[in-house]
């Protein structure tokens, strides 16, 4: 097989199908399957006005997390809201499905970026397996196919690590600053991505330089202090000085304007009790996550309630994991290739910052933090695969090809039936287990939410305001559709019964037996059903009220949201203010 790897083109191609069967199931359904919630139309809505003035881009990005503190909440920086306008107007369109391409386009391109990083240590052969198996892994899919804010931070977590490796392994020093800079750019884009990923990229970039320069060492010491060296430092630290100053500009702008709050705030987070769980109840609930989400990870298992519950698969693959990297540790020991050395330092170091890092947010971890990991496991079974190899021959390789495939398989599996669950929620109500993006799950997609909002426009009297009840999570998501269907002429809101004597009033409800209890727990039991129909996982009907009071007086009090942060116009304002002060 090696034999064939080193055939001129044998590579490239198998690279093309591993990539063009990678897109095909990314972009297969793409926009009618969507996931389109609640953060994804308040970045649709922020992407439109910007569209509209660019002075409308903020300065900061997305909240992180749920951290609401004292003074606001803490935000991450602005990159991820810069990709999206970016594709906005390569596109000129501001539908979901265009906003959701940068996550298309950066989890495309995760794909090829692991290969080089793993061909640092590993045979052709090995890289493609790897790049293979996270190509088409289940929940590596899922992520690459909405638009969210951490779901980009695969690619730039990679191109860290591959930049920060090729900066410790290369000689020539113009070269360096290059990839040190390269290092730099996707460290300040990455953790402007997720809070948590901000502490991942630093703490394993770190270590992973601190284990370069061993100052743990005596004789490290003494060459610190040369003046080429120094030199050198200072170099390589103003570089990344300039593009950190650079790439987080906008950060810095806003907290010159807003007297340093977020990173008030920042600091507030960081000292926020976490939690009022013992350490030895978060140490046993992280095990338990990690073994979950892992599984889940490797093989599209164990997705249904927890890890015990889903004991052998999780197990299984807990051991199978833990094996290889105690197999990376014994090949760290043994190696004496500075680049294969370095490379074994930073799987050791990446799966340890991980699992320590998780502990504190034991009891709330998602899927989504397990991004920082999405490539670990098949990296660490091509340790395994090496191993087996090189101690059984023939047979271990056979065994390899045996683990790889079924692998593959077990995650086409998820993939089929997380594609099933998409295409049956579009006809009708049903749960859906493996939409692992939120706790809350259901199946309710960017698709129903524009055959509900035709409903609700082929319904619409001109001149009438449009009201409907609609879960809370469903609301903005089609207040965007609808917006997009009928234009900003027509008013929509979510409210009660009231008298304005132009409106028409709808309900969105889930598509079960109960849906018109649900309606009249919302409207009352007065209330006609003028016409419905169900869409999917959801039902939509258009409502009369023969018992509403009306009021020609009525008016609508219209309350603007309260924005936390600046946005660039805000900044040409301050400065023409404060010219004009000087002046």
């Amino acid at each position: 097989m090696e034999k064939l790897m080193q055939k001129k083109l044998v590579v490239p191609i198998l690279i093309f199908a591993i990539m063009a069967g990678a897109f095909f199931v990314r972009i297969y359904s793409h926009e009618e399957w969507l996931y389109f919630k609640m953060d994804q139309a308040r970045d649709a809505f922020l992407i439109t006005k910007a569209m509209e003035d660019p002075g409308y881009l903020p300065l900061l990005g997305p909240r992180a997390g749920a951290t609401d503190l004292e003074n606001g909440f803490l935000r991450l920086g602005p990159a991820y809201y810069y990709f999206q306008y970016l594709s906005a107007l390569i596109f000129q369109s501001v539908e979901p499905q265009v906003l959701a391409y940068p996550d298309l386009f950066f989890g495309m391109a995760a794909i090829l970026l692991l290969y080089f990083l793993v061909r640092i240590y590993f045979s052709k052969k090995l890289s493609l397996m790897i790049m293979a198996m996270y190509a088409f892994s289940f929940i590596v899919i899922e992520y690459s196919r909405f638009a969210w804010n951490p779901n980009s931070l695969q690619f730039f977590l990679l191109l860290t690590f591959f930049a920060l490796l090729k900066f410790l392994g290369e000689e020539q020093e113009k070269k360096k600053k290059w990839w040190i800079a390269l290092w730099a750019l996707a460290l300040a884009i990455g953790s402007q991505l997720h809070f948590f990923g901000f502490f991942s990229l630093l703490g394993i970039s770190g270590l992973l330089i601190a284990f370069q320069l061993k100052p743990w060492l005596k004789d490290s010491w003494s060459g610190y202090f040369k003046k080429q060296t120094i030199l050198k430092f200072l170099k390589y630290s103003a570089v990344v000085v300039i593009v950190f100053a650079v790439i987080y500009t906008p950060v810095i702008i806003s907290d010159l304007f807003e007297n340093g709050q977020n990173s008030k705030n920042f600091i507030e987070a960081l000292g926020s009790k976490p939690g009022n769980k013992s350490l030895a109840e978060k140490i046993g609930r992280n095990i338990e996550e990690h073994l979950k989400y892992y599984c889940v990870g490797t093989i599209a298992d164990c997705y249904k309630r927890s890890a015990w519950e889903n004991l052998a698969p999780a197990l299984s693959t807990g051991a199978v994991l833990l094996v290889s990297f105690f197999l990376a540790i014994w090949n760290l020991i043994k190696a004496t290739d500075a680049r294969k050395r370095n490379f074994l330092a930073l799987i050791v170091i990446w799966v340890g910052v991980f699992s320590i890092l998780t502990i504190p947010v034991a009891h709330d971890l998602r899927p989504r933090f397990f991004i920082i990991v999405f490539a670990v496991p098949f990296i660490l079974l091509g340790i395994l695969f090496e191993f087996l190899e090189k101690k059984f021959g023939k047979r271990g390789l056979w065994m390899s090809v045996a683990i790889f495939f079924a692998v593959l398989a077990m995650n086409a599996r998820g993939t089929y039936a997380w594609f099933r669950e998409q295409s049956m929620s579009q006809e009708k109500n049903l749960n859906v287990d493996l939409t692992l993006i939120l706790k809350a799950q259901d199946g309710v997609t960017l698709g129903q939410f524009r055959r509900a909002a035709n409903f609700i426009a082929a319904r619409h009297e001109p001149g009438k305001n449009i009201y409907y009840a609609i879960k809370p999570e469903h609301d903005r998501p089609l207040d965007y559709v609808l917006e997009k269907r009928l234009g900003k002429d027509v008013k929509t809101y979510t409210l009660k019964i009231n008298e304005d004597p132009d409106a028409q009033f709808f309900a969105i409800v889930i598509n079960r037996e109960d849906a018109l209890e649900k309606i009249a727990a919302e409207f009352g039991p007065d209330f006609e059903v003028l016409s419905s129909e169900k869409v999917g996982q959801i039902a939509v009907f258009e409502i009369s009220l023969p018992s509403r009071i009306v009021s020609q007086d009525f008016k609508m009090v219209e309350k603007e949201n309260a924005e936390d942060r600046f946005f660039w116009k805000d900044v040409l304002k301050n400065i023409i203010k404060k010219t004009n002060a000087t002046i």
